[in-house]
């Protein structure tokens, strides 16, 4: 596995992709970001939105917001610099616009294990398995949770091991990403659109996608988060004695619009079907068996014990009721 050399842009933001390159005076040193921001205003790309979402980040980064997540998905993986035809590693339990969006960008998806309590990549086991790929490596897309946090750094690190580009997908992960040391997409909390953020400007400045205009919720997403902590709380309470488990500390140090609920059976699609039938949003993971694929027991068993449930943050109290009952008899 060798390094991979960035493709160079070939729209209008070519020149200042390469201005941000020159920016860095030796490797390691920082970005000057407040260059690249006088150079992307003059050029007219600048955007309160990207200022305000670069400020949630515990360290300097860049930002930039697009309309379309697969779009936004297949541009990020062709700027990173991977070659069409090359192989992808993707979480086994990978959201359909993820591997449209692999797809989009010309490679092959091969999907992974995952760890069976996280649900994410374990990069123990990653390392061990990726001589086994199906084909020439060109990229990693790890995948957060139903939300929950990843580790960026260690992702950081295990980009430098292989020398391969890292894309993380954080689609739903809003509320916990704070931190980019390798490109992350992040859904904006209006459910509208995605960005793109990253330590490193050129990459980020180099994606070629349609921007985001709409909606962002920026603004709203303080009190939209208390409420859906508060739902969560009381979530948690109502189903005590259900049988169902809930992702590690969601609705308590971290929230997300959906709850994952684990099973105490296998039989997650029919969970979700009488969830449907009483009303309820809900879905569970819906694997494509035509991509190559590694041995994925532990995604396997995930996807038949996982029911995600789309959270109203507006419920009152009947209304969680209402919801807890439709659980208590899909679960018999």
């Amino acid at each position: 596995m060798r390094p991979k050399p960035v493709a160079a842009p070939i729209n209008a933001l070519a020149d200042l992709a390469r201005e941000a390159k020159s920016l860095v005076r030796a490797p390691g040193a920082p970005i000057d970001f407040d260059a690249v921001a006088a150079a992307l205003g003059a050029a007219g790309h600048t955007s309160d939105l990207e200022q305000r979402l670069a400020a949630r980040f515990v360290r300097p980064v860049a930002a930039r917001a697009f309309a379309a997540r697969v779009e936004a998905t297949a541009a990020t993986l062709k700027a990173l610099g991977v070659r069409e035809g090359g192989v992808c590693v993707v979480s086994a339990l990978a959201d359909p616009e993820t591997l449209a969006g692999v797809a989009a960008a010309g490679l092959r998806a091969w999907l992974v294990d995952v760890d069976p309590f996280s649900a994410m990549f374990d990069t123990d086991h990653l390392r061990e398995r990726l001589p086994e790929a199906p084909g020439p490596l060109e990229a990693i897309v790890p995948a957060a949770a139903h939300g929950r946090a990843p580790d960026m750094r260690a992702w950081a690190a295990f980009r430098d091991e292989t020398g391969l580009p890292i894309l993380v997908d954080a689609h739903g992960a809003f509320d916990v990403i704070i931190e980019a040391p390798v490109p992350v997409l992040v859904g904006l909390p209006s459910g509208q659109g995605v960005f793109l953020v990253c330590e490193d400007a050129v990459p980020v400045n180099a994606v070629e996608a349609a921007p985001f205009a709409g909606e962002d919720g920026l603004a709203a997403w303080p009190g939209l988060r208390q409420r859906l902590c508060g739902t969560a709380q009381q979530l948690r309470v109502l189903l005590l004695d259900s049988g169902v488990g809930f992702q590690p500390g969601w609705g308590m140090s971290w929230i997300s619009p959906v709850c994952a609920l684990s099973l105490p059976t296998d039989d997650a699609g029919a969970m979700a079907w009488k969830l449907q039938a009483a009303g309820v949003p809900a879905s569970c993971s819906v694997r494509d068996r035509t991509l190559a694929a590694d041995e994925t027991p532990n995604a396997d068993h995930l996807a038949a014990s996982t029911v995600v449930v789309t959270l109203d943050p507006n419920l009152d109290i009947e209304g969680l009721d209402r919801l807890c009952d439709a659980l208590r008899a899909a679960l018999g």
